[in-house]
């Protein structure tokens, strides 16, 4: 943007903001198409209630902006599936707003070349195309979208109907068709349930990682955390099985390990145990004869987990009133995906748990999406060259369809190719036009993720570019092909959205509407016919590794993928970021020769090859190479395109028995080193060496009020101690503290925290921290001012077996208030201010770093690159990704250290508020970005001084606890420890 430009952005009155909608060819693009009841005022940040699209789950977001841009976005508090909170991936959705590798305008591609075209061309050239094709025959035209809901979503058929065509596929590439078809042969409903995580008080999760991808991981955190917390002497246990510890597995209070594709007879054998018991729910009699077969010494031949283990589970889950079983994870899905799906069915309602804690709602956006073998049988009909136009909105089959140019080859003979794609991805790429979308953040919409919720997403900014909403480009093209497929009076999606949502002020403030809605009612029939329940034959060779290809939490499906904020957050179990690694256990690699940074071609299903990265891993099976999934794009702009490999490529579009999803856990691989590579790993120490940073407490102990013990002081702490007490001694001496002030503290409860990472996403948007890429991350120069720390806790011997637990830990800076950082800087740069906060002076430091040295929790960071500028080598923020900047807090440059500060922009900001106001600070009134969006409401912050408040409750807990207490820094963050339950697993 050039400078003048900018200033008369940064002028933008009242009145220029309401007279927008009226000017000439060049309006300002910032201001905000609709402006609700508010008037922006330059300074004043405004809100938007609007829905979150980064997924099917549709949580509620509130869009804060400044001078008409977007700047950070937060949870909706009122919204009822997520409450407030937000994950990483909804926080970066700024970065699909900003993204500077936009299309900016309609395109066409002539050979290799794209070129400009106007809207008024490409809309006529399509009306043209389906024309021709519905006058060919029926079912011409095929219109493939991402899971959609509303009524803007349903006119959609109505206009593919109106060019004679039925081929209308919702297609999402984890779309939990096992789920689906299990949930139709138990209880006759072919959707996705409701669980309620907060009112199990055991949970046992068959592969389902559902704190991180699964159906809809914020709203099932926020259940978890409510009954896997200590509250009033109770906690619910977790119990993960699976091949391959993922971070919703490191919640867990127990791993066990079955052999890849037995889940579903261990989860049999659990169910047979507890079908047998006085325990078991009324409808148990009825399964007993199916459950016959699967005794528990059968099962542990098959699954490898001992007899015991089988029975003392069964016993655990059936104690525990009432329960819950999950299970249908994408990594599982082989071909016996929906025998588990099944399996835990019954495991919940032999369990009395199904219109407890498992129930249905009345309608789900998944009821209306398609399998992948819809997707394979339109892939067939493009190949056969019976499709002549194809549209593709809001989802990327060439990346997400298995093996390499099966859809690429079959695409290429649609005559006519659209994408309405808001970036030129992997199937843009192959496209022939491309009418560029709105963002969701500019856009008009309705969000329905389940029956009784309707979620309203409004424009927060005027469109950046020279794009359309798709809606508004399917009824233009309609009406130039002669058809009437829309409702009397409307034209565009915003009269659309009016005439479904009568009051639609009142409901824009709300973010939507939301009413009761009864559950659907299940049936008690069984359908199991046609099922075989044996252990799954993967094909490739005997000698090879199965491969597990798992959803990134980040970059879930790889739509993550063009966002350099998610691209650097360190995937929450391997700590790695920007790469494409392979995951091998201790015993595999050493018995292939393995080291961690080795690089290998994994050769999987028709001989294809990919590369990756070794990690040792202790988490995953000895059977098992584990691949994540969401890089690899052929395309998807600069922090996507090449980097790193597609695991998708080394499978065949193998369909899964009855449900018709992807059998993505299919093959055995082969493995061969081809050379060494630098890790882009955050990762320190993966053990804690005794020096309690992330505690563990066991149920049990806590239970019975025993207390942690202390480890005794080495003579070098207690020197440390002494000379830090003389510290504060001098400094009280000075009256630093100012009784009068406010002391600004936080908690952290380790026993909520999931180690999602929502926080540090959170946290870079809402200070202006620079993303460094893969190259500085090898130099260990990332600039996070939050680390999730993970350290492995063994149980038993060694990290072999697989009694272990992990202790993960938020690290941020701890403003001391003996802080030792402040008296080594020479220049008076790090200083304590009255309110109890660590300060920074970015003007003042001259980058010697004496403070990093003496700060014994590793959490300043130094700036090696003009990160922030245009033009410079490492420039985080390119073009109009400069513009999701947060104008209260300063742009730091190369040679400063920086760290935490509390969100001191907002302290400050509520301060002045209150003072104008003449108004007290109430409690929970200021919340830094971290605390207000952690979807497990582990952080609390506030004024440590006011005995009412949370923090100050909170820090008298028997949990609480300083880091490295022994050396008196005095830290203004208090851990809980997090409690475990270790009954039945101690060494």
């Amino acid at each position: 943007m050039k400078r003048r430009k900018f200033l008369q952005v940064a002028g933008v009155t009242s009145a220029g903001v309401v007279a927008a909608g009226c000017a000439g060819n060049e309006p300002d693009r910032w201001a905000p198409e609709f402006s609700g009841s508010e008037e922006s005022i330059p300074g004043i940040p405004t809100y938007y209630a609007s829905t979150c699209k980064e997924c099917p789950a549709g949580c509620g977001i509130l869009v804060k902006t400044r001078e008409n841009r977007p700047i950070k976005i937060e949870g909706n508090p009122q919204h009822p599936v997520n409450r407030g909170r937000l994950c990483a991936r909804g926080q970066a959705a700024l970065q699909g707003l900003y993204d500077p590798d936009r299309v900016i305008q309609p395109m066409k591609r002539t050979g290799d070349h794209w070129a400009p075209i106007t809207w008024e061309q490409a809309e006529t050239e399509v009306a043209t195309a389906l024309t021709g094709a519905a006058a060919a025959g029926r079912d011409r035209v095929a219109f493939i979208s991402g899971a959609g809901s509303g009524p803007l979503d349903r006119l959609s058929d109505t206009w593919l109907t109106a060019f004679g065509s039925t081929k209308r596929l919702r297609y999402e590439a984890f779309a939990y068709e096992p789920v689906r078809e299990a949930n139709r042969m138990t209880f006759g409903v072919a959707s996705i349930p409701n669980l309620n995580f907060a009112a199990a008080r055991y949970i046992l999760s068959f592969g389902a990682d559902f704190l991180e991808t699964w159906i809809s991981p914020t709203s099932n955190q926020i259940g978890f955390a409510e009954s896997h917390s200590p509250r009033d002497g109770q906690m619910a246990k977790f119990v993960a099985v699976e091949s391959r510890r993922g971070n919703t597995g490191f919640s867990a209070d127990e791993w066990v390990s079955p052999k890849p594709g037995t889940e579903h007879l261990l989860a049999l054998g659990i169910a047979r145990v507890i079908a047998e018991g006085s325990r078991a729910g009324s409808e148990a009699a009825s399964l007993r004869g199916f459950l016959a077969p699967f005794t528990a010494e059968s099962v542990s031949g098959q699954t490898g987990v001992p007899k015991e283990v089988i029975e003392r589970l069964a016993t655990e889950f059936a104690a525990a009133t009432p329960s819950l079983a999950v299970g249908g994870g994408v990594a599982y899905q082989h071909a016996a995906a929906t025998q588990t799906a099944l399996a835990v069915n019954i495991l919940n309602i032999v369990a009395g748990n199904v219109g407890r804690t498992v129930t249905f709602p009345a309608g789900s956006v998944w009821d209306r999406v398609g399998t992948f073998k819809d997707l394979s049988d339109l892939v067939a009909a493009m190949a056969a060259g019976s499709i002549d136009v194809a549209l593709v909105q809001g989802t990327n089959p060439a990346y997400t369809y298995p093996g390499d140019t099966a859809f690429a080859t079959a695409f290429a003979k649609v005559k006519l190719k659209v994408s309405f794609s808001s970036y030129l991805d992997d199937t843009a790429a192959l496209c022939d036009l491309i009418l560029p979308d709105h963002h969701s953040l500019e856009s008009w919409d309705i969000v329905e993720p389940m029956t009784g919720v309707s979620g309203l997403v409004q424009p927060t900014v005027r469109p950046i570019h020279s794009t359309r909403q798709t809606f508004d480009v399917l009824l233009s093209v309609a009406r130039k092909a002669g058809k009437t497929v829309a409702p009397a009076g409307v034209t565009t999606a915003r009269e659309m959205v009016a005439k479904a949502v009568p009051g639609l002020n009142t409901a824009l403030m709300h973010g939507g509407t939301w009413t009761a809605s009864a559950a659907k009612p299940v049936r008690a029939g069984r359908d199991f016919a046609g099922l075989t329940f044996a252990p799954v034959a993967f094909t490739g060779a005997a000698d090879g590794l199965v491969l597990m290809t798992t959803p990134s939490p980040m970059l879930h499906d790889g739509r993550g993928g063009n966002k350099p904020w998610l691209q650097e957050v360190p995937d929450p179990a391997i700590k790695i970021t920007w790469q494409t690694w392979a995951e091998l256990h201790p015993e595999t690699a050493a018995r292939l020769g393995f080291v961690s940074g080795d690089l290998v071609e994994l050769t999987g299903a028709g001989q294809r090859k990919i590369h990756a990265i070794v990690v040792v891993y202790p988490g995953v099976h000895r059977d098992v190479v584990a691949v994540p999934l969401g890089r690899g794009h052929n395309e998807y702009g600069r922090y996507a395109k090449k980097l790193g490999s597609n695991a998708l490529h080394l499978l065949d579009p193998v369909v899964e028995g009855r449900s018709g999803g992807l059998a993505f856990l299919q093959t055995r691989v082969s493995l061969r080193k081809s050379g060494h590579y630098a890790l882009a790993t955050t990762e320190g120490s993966a053990r804690q060496m005794g020096r309690g940073i992330s505690r563990l407490t066991p149920f049990s102990a806590l239970a019975g009020g025993v207390e942690r013990p202390e480890e005794p002081l080495t003579q070098p702490e207690k020197d440390a101690v002494e000379r830090q007490a003389e510290i504060q001694g001098r400094e009280r001496d000075l009256g630093i503290y100012a009784q009068e002030h406010p002391k600004w503290e936080m908690t952290i409860d380790l026993s909520r925290c999931t180690g999602c990472s929502a926080c540090v996403t959170a946290c870079h948007a809402e200070n202006n921290i620079p993303t460094v890429g893969e190259d500085q991350v090898i130099r260990s120069r990332e600039m996070s001012w939050i680390r999730i720390e993970r350290y492995y806790e063994p149980m038993g011997a060694d990290l072999n077996t697989t009694d272990w637990t992990v202790a993960q830990i938020p690290m941020l800076c701890q403003q001391c208030a003996n802080a030792p950082c402040e008296p080594v800087c020479p220049v008076y740069a790090a200083y304590h201010t009255p309110d109890g906060l660590n300060g920074q002076i970015y003007n003042r430091c001259v980058g010697t770093r004496y403070c990093a040295n003496n700060c014994p929790y590793k959490v300043r960071y130094f700036n090696f690159w003009d990160y922030s500028l245009e033009g410079a080598p490492k420039n985080a923020f390119p073009g109009t990704l400069a513009l999701l900047l947060n104008p209260d807090v300063t742009v730091r440059t190369k040679g400063v250290m920086e760290k935490c500060t509390f969100c001191v922009q907002r302290i400050r900001f509520a301060q002045t508020d209150a003072r104008v106001r003449g108004a007290t600070l109430e409690d929970g009134a200021i919340d830094t970005a971290c605390a207000q969006t952690c979807p497990s409401g582990a952080i609390t912050f506030g004024n440590a001084k006011d005995g009412n408040s949370r923090v100050s409750r909170i820090k008298t807990d028997a949990r609480a606890y300083t880091v490295f207490e022994q050396l008196n820094t005095k830290p203004g963050v208090t851990y809980l420890s997090r409690v475990v339950h270790t009954q039945g697993r101690e060494a």
